[in-house]
């Protein structure tokens, strides 16, 4: 048996009839969301630029740190070159001196003669023309304690009115205690001078005072004449003090 097809009859669209309040309905709810749409786009665009745009500013100071960097590298690098340069000239030029002494031809020493000394030829010594002279040394205690008078008289013995200018010093010698000492005229006198001014024609008489310490014991006593110039030759005298 043959089984029968249902037949489904065909659908007719049904077309809805709009008013014209209807149709402006739509076209503004139509219009409204692609309104808010783009609101919504826009929006988005503006929060996410803020972030987009510091990417650039970021990288770009990253960028000139590393340039700087980069930089300072390259003048380190040839300060170091330089450096290296000078250093590798200054072995250069070492090297060039120490070849050109190298082939310097070393000189024949040549020897040399001792020449034997000279033996100084005595001179003959110019001797004073005129002697000065001393004489009539006295020793004489006074009324003081250890004070004594030293009297003596200096001679021009060439006879000549000649100027004579020069100085006179006196010594004691003797012991103090078991040492033995020398007392100096300064060390005597009472105004601590040192020697006795000369200037005479042809005769100086000379009087002084000196005092004696308490624990000394005098041996004897030293004059010496000493002239200025070279003209007059000086003379000394040692006389033992008076009860030795």
């Amino acid at each position: 048996m043959i089984a029968r097809q249902k037949v489904v009859p065909p659908v007719t669209p049904k077309i809805v009839q709009t008013t014209g309040r209807q149709r402006v309905i739509q076209y503004a709810l139509i219009l409204f969301a692609f309104l808010l749409t783009g609101w919504f786009s826009y929006d988005a665009g503006q929060s996410q630029a803020p972030a987009v745009s510091e990417i650039p500013t970021t990288q770009s100071q990253a960028s000139n740190q590393r340039i700087t960097e980069l930089e300072q590298e390259r003048n380190s690098l040839k300060q170091q070159v330089a450096e290296l340069e000078s250093g590798m000239q200054q072995v250069s030029q070492a090297l060039a001196t120490e070849r050109s002494r190298n082939r310097v031809p070393k000189q024949a020493t040549t020897t040399r003669r001792k020449i034997p000394a000279q033996k100084p030829v005595a001179v003959p010594m110019e001797t004073a023309d005129f002697t000065l002279g001393l004489e009539n040394i006295r020793i004489k205690q006074t009324a003081s304690e250890n004070v004594f008078q030293i009297a003596f008289s200096v001679m021009n013995e060439a006879n000549n009115t000649d100027r004579v200018l020069g100085t006179i010093w006196i010594a004691v010698n003797g012991f103090s205690g078991k040492e033995p000492r020398r007392l100096s005229f300064k060390r005597l006198s009472s105004d601590k001078r040192s020697y006795v001014k000369m200037g005479f024609n042809q005769k100086q008489n000379v009087r002084e005072d000196i005092r004696l310490p308490g624990n000394f014991r005098p041996k004897n006593i030293l004059i010496e004449v000493r002239p200025y110039g070279e003209k007059y030759t000086g003379t000394s005298k040692k006389i033992n003090w008076p009860g030795n």
